[in-house]
């Protein structure tokens, strides 16, 4: 199907305000090449298009904390991200008049919630939301026109993603806990709760039997097309002094399973959505884990992915 016929069948068109133009202008004219300077153009011209339509369904949005409106980040990627309150990052990528299939740059193959795609007029006076795609990664950047979802399912599509309320782990502490997160003992056997935690509780350094007790487990599953893999997300808070959290997190497969899958992937986010540590699973890997130190205020994301599927939990530091 053209990009010509699929415009007609859609309803969401717009005119680009001047705001938009001298934002993009701002921003793309920091670039040192000319192809540069065009596409960041485009690109945010995109974003504040998409920010609209969101905008109008209710959702909220942060355009400025977004890498697509960060100089640095623009300068060394290719991003058109826009941040959607308790869903995640969503990219907007523009197509002209031309085109048949949108082009979506490595940068951006992970940590998006979606893809928006946005037809620019020759003129860039007026854009059109042509539809939207979950995943890139299977078809290495490349989304047909023709085979976009259409507007129509997004609300829906939005449902399904919809973030939980982050975890308080400050709560964890007074022996409160949110439902799902369980006892070691009911996701994983006796051999692997010994083999990752055995030796630590017998160094002079080891977790005390009440800070062993605080520890929790959840139930995660990967769901790929002909398999499913169900793994448990440990997180191990200990209080270091009287503010913050050292956390150590880790990925385990669940009882009678003693390998990951190869290639699993584990990463903190922070509260932009941005990947500030990773850590993935090799050949015969029992367990992966993240270590890193959270601050009071501090709201964060444990992101497990592999291939195209994945599942996020996030967590926040209540103030004392």
């Amino acid at each position: 199907m053209e990009i010509s016929s699929m415009i007609e069948a859609l309803t969401f068109t717009v005119p680009i305000p001047l705001k938009a133009h001298r934002i993009a202008q701002q921003l793309s004219q920091a670039q040192f090449t000319a192809e540069k300077v065009r596409k960041v153009y485009h690109n945010i011209l995109a974003v504040h298009t998409v920010d609209f339509y969101l905008r109008c369904m209710g959702l909220d949005t942060d355009v400025a904390q977004s890498d697509s409106h960060d100089k640095v980040m623009l300068t060394f990627t290719d991003v058109a991200d826009i941040d959607v309150k308790n869903y995640g990052k969503l990219e907007c990528r523009p197509v002209l008049s031309d085109a048949d299939v949108c082009y979506v740059p490595p940068d951006v193959w992970s940590d998006r919630i979606g893809y928006m795609v946005v037809h620019l007029n020759e003129s860039l006076q007026q854009a059109t939301i042509i539809g939207f795609a979950t995943t890139v990664s299977e078809n290495k950047g490349i989304l047909p026109i023709s085979e976009l979802r259409t507007l129509a399912k997004f609300s829906e599509y939005l449902s399904h993603i919809r973030q939980p309320k982050p975890v308080n782990l400050r709560q964890w502490f007074e022996g409160v806990f949110e439902a799902g997160w369980l006892v070691l003992k009911e996701l994983l056997s006796e051999e692997q709760i010994e083999l990752a935690f055995g030796s630590a509780r017998n160094r002079q350094s080891s977790l005390l039997s009440s800070e062993f007790d605080i520890i929790r487990a959840k139930k995660i599953d990967l769901g790929m097309q002909l398999v499913s893999h169900s793994l448990a997300l440990i997180v191990i808070p200990r209080v270091n002094d009287e503010t913050e959290v050292d956390l150590i997190v880790q990925l385990h497969p669940i009882k009678d399973q003693f390998y990951l899958p190869e290639s699993v992937q584990m990463k903190l986010l922070d509260k932009n959505g941005t990947a500030v540590l990773d850590n993935q699973s090799r050949e015969s890997d029992n367990y992966i884990q993240l270590k890193f130190t959270a601050e009071p205020g501090d709201l964060f994301s444990i992101a497990v992915s592999l291939e195209n599927a994945s599942v996020t939990e996030s967590f926040f530091v209540a103030e004392n």
